[in-house]
């Protein structure tokens, strides 16, 4: 409230009687308006000032000792291809929010490989979205073009979308976000270069921000990190030591692995066709600084949760040496064991954190498939969206897969999140495999069995599936699937969003 609203609401409340003085002059564009002399009623005079002033401000009125507002920088010119107007519509059907989330990724690429741009229009909308959805981000930043990079300068909550190289933020002088995005693509192009700066400032980090940082280190991730880490092991903040246990757990023939490995191997022993466990006795300080003990195992003991932590971090490919056994053997040989789900959780944390156990990985879910319930569920979830990226890539193992769908609930539930965690479309081929497995399993729907799974992989595969070849198969699915009453929404609802993800595909070949 400036000063001569203040006054005027002064006068309001004492009254014009008692005030004995008539409302002082407001600026001079009203003023002038206003009535004065004799005539004028002190109380009609109060009011209407009051009345005036109140519409001016609220119109805008900018008073003469504010400097103006300082122009901003205009955009450069956007060099991407416009987008098609058909594909315009599609998204502005995505962005009313009834469709499953996911879809507006999907789209994001496929105007990327297009050589789009995003229209102006639809800026505000997605950077909001990518806010709120960090996971949408690396799909929106190569088509937000110049005037989206510009437009996230003005948003305190877009910075993460601004062009660092045009804005001159850097490693020094960025938000946090934008640092830990500057120290990965730093060591994408030169690790060394990027520990070193890493080192440099570590000092002055403030402790939230210290693990992020760390964690940006799996980018390039080689033996020159090891002694940075190892001494982060010793670092007061929790979530700092746990980042370089899981880095020093990742790296081929780290000391920490090493020393994991001294650890168990005095723990198991083979009798008969089982391997047999003895639980450590107790946890030392040198344990807990490798990492051991620090967060619990659901369904184990305390003493079982020490030996998955001592498990998950030794390298997968000791076991086939150590008892001279392949991976799918070794899971053979823990099957019968007492202790069958510790291996099993521990196994399974270490082929995650591994890039180069790929062998293991598809071991793990093919066994996974055929194990009894109770050692299924020691295996995380985790480990199936790691495999969620191979699946597309791994002929093998999805025909294993494939060949159990039906009759058992496990295997829907495990297409189900391979499907849901596919980074992309499946390709035509691998497509047509797994929609000529639906048409020859399901037979017909009322009489499946698990129904509230079949609907679940059904939602899944609609995200996935390559639509032209889903498309294109319509008629034969339903035929065979033959669905009945009950399940006309949930076939008629997994080929709307197939025929919906056709006509995203297909609106990008318009000319724009």
């Amino acid at each position: 409230m400036n000063d001569d609203a203040r006054q005027l609401q002064q006068l309001l409340k004492i009254g014009m009687a008692r005030a004995g003085r008539p409302p002082a002059g407001l600026p001079a564009p009203l003023d002038t308006l206003l009535p004065h002399g004799a005539a004028a009623v002190p109380e009609a005079a109060l009011w209407l000032s009051l009345g005036a002033l109140d519409l001016w401000e609220r119109s805008g009125f900018v008073a003469p000792d504010q400097p103006a507002p300082l122009p901003l920088p205009v955009a450069a010119p956007d060099t991407l291809r416009p987008c098609p107007p058909r594909a315009q519509a599609v998204m502005t059907l995505l962005l009313r929010g009834l469709h499953p989330a996911g879809l507006e990724a999907e789209w994001l690429r496929l105007l990327h490989r297009h050589g789009g741009v995003l229209p102006a229009h639809m800026l505000p909308k997605l950077l909001d979205a990518a806010t709120r959805q960090p996971a949408l981000r690396p799909a929106l930043l190569p088509v937000l073009g110049e005037r989206g990079h510009w437009l996230a300068r003005l948003q305190v909550e877009w910075n993460w979308a601004m062009d660092t190289d045009a804005e001159g933020a850097s490693w020094e002088t960025g938000t946090p976000e934008q640092r830990v995005a500057a120290l990965r693509d730093r060591r994408a192009r030169d690790p060394q270069a990027a520990l070193a700066a890493l080192a440099a400032a570590w000092s002055s980090e403030p402790p939230d921000q210290r693990a992020a940082l760390l964690a940006a280190l799996a980018v390039g991730l080689g033996p020159d990190d090891e002694a940075f880490l190892e001494a982060a092991l010793d670092d007061r903040r929790k979530e700092v030591r746990t980042a370089a246990q899981r880095l020093l757990a990742r790296l081929p023939g780290s000391r920490l692995a090493q020393r994991m490995e001294v650890r168990v191997l005095p723990l198991l022993r083979i009798e008969s066709d089982r391997i047999e466990l003895t639980l450590p006795a107790a946890l030392d300080a040198a344990m807990r600084r490798d990492g051991i003990g620090a967060t619990p195992h659901h369904g184990l003991g305390e003493k079982a949760g020490w030996v998955v932590d001592m498990l998950a971090a030794v390298d997968p490919h000791v076991w086939p040496r150590h008892f001279d056994r392949t991976p799918r053997a070794c899971l053979a040989l823990v099957e019968n064991s007492e202790f069958a789900a510790v291996f099993v959780r521990g196994w399974a944390l270490a082929v995650q954190r591994r890039d180069d156990a790929r062998a293991w990985l598809r071991d793990f879910l093919i066994w996974s498939a055929g194990a009894r319930p109770s050692l299924r569920e020691a295996v995380p979830d985790s480990l199936f969206d790691i495999a969620a990226a191979h699946i597309a890539q791994d002929d093998a193992l999805f025909d294993a897969l494939a060949g159990k769908w039906i009759g058992d609930g496990f295997p829907m539930r495990l297409l189900a999140r391979l499907a849901a965690g596919a980074p992309h479309a499946w390709p035509g081929d691998l497509s047509r495999r797994a929609l000529e497995r639906l048409r020859t399993s399901m037979l017909p729907l009322p009489d499946m069995g698990h129904p509230w799974l079949v609907r679940q992989m059904l939602s899944s595969l609609a995200l996935v599936l390559d639509p032209a070849t889903t498309v294109a198969l319509e008629d034969d699915l339903r035929a065979a699937w033959q669905p009945d009453t009950e399940w006309t929404n949930a076939v008629d609802g997994f080929f709307d969003l197939v025929r919906l993800r056709h006509e995203m595909t297909l609106s990008f070949q318009e000319i724009a």
